[in-house]
């Protein structure tokens, strides 16, 4: 079974424009998620979904330099967008990853995939309940999975964000991966301008390794002086 990581990126972020490729330590934010996601042992593609806007033009044009396939879709349809991609690349596992999280734990994200396959379920996540800092989320799908909701959503809220109209269809069998500890209320997503300078802290003490796990990354927030 071909499994596929699909991270949705695009230029046009309202509160951060641009963000995906402001630079960390030196590197594009983008750049740093994908070779994170490199790591992983059960991810066997990893492409980029952006939007048909001129803005993504850059984006677009990197992402192939880097030597990673980016497809381009409807701005506002981000179901469709994913549904699309999915469907060019013949995969049979889809994992939702955002563009937004360059912290992403390709370790972690095995975890995710390996249980999903395990438990056979059409829909899997670490996100139901909230456990893990914000910027870890996984969100796994069978491609049927994803070929129905892309068929039969209807609402803007459920193109929009994708996994939405699976969550609230009983139709579907779910699962979720919880930690043992409830770490949620850490961030590491970025959002504003003030997550890019968390972020790249976390980087700066780390580099020039990316390899890192998120557990370095708590023990390092948890015992940094205050």
């Amino acid at each position: 079974m071909k499994a596929v990581a699909i991270v949705q990126a695009r230029m046009g972020s309202t509160r951060l424009p641009g963000k995906v490729l402001k630079l960390i330590s030196g590197t594009p934010l983008i750049e740093i998620l994908l070779k994170r996601l490199s790591f992983s042992k059960e991810i066997d593609e990893v492409i980029v979904a952006t939007t048909n806007e001129l803005v993504d033009d850059r984006l677009f044009s990197f992402i192939n330099r880097l030597g990673f396939k980016c497809t381009r879709g409807s701005t506002k349809n981000v179901l469709n967008r994913y549904y699309e991609t999915a469907k060019l690349v013949n995969a049979d596992i889809v994992i939702r990853i955002t563009g937004d999280c360059p912290l992403i734990d390709p370790i972690l994200v095995d975890d995710c995939i390996r249980t999903f396959k395990k438990l056979n379920v059409d829909f899997f996540s670490n996100t139901s309940p909230r456990t893990y800092p914000d910027g870890l989320d996984i969100s796994i799908m069978s491609f049927e999975t994803l070929k129905i909701a892309n068929n039969e959503a209807v609402t803007d809220f459920d193109k929009e964000h994708v996994i939405p109209y699976i969550l609230s269809n009983e139709k579907f069998s779910k699962s979720s991966l919880k930690n043992s500890k409830d770490f949620s209320n850490f961030r590491w997503t970025v959002d504003e301008k003030e997550d890019l300078i968390v972020i790249n802290n976390i980087f700066n003490f780390f580099f020039p390794d990316i390899s890192f796990d998120w557990h370095k990354i708590l023990e390092l927030q948890m015992t940094k002086p205050k």
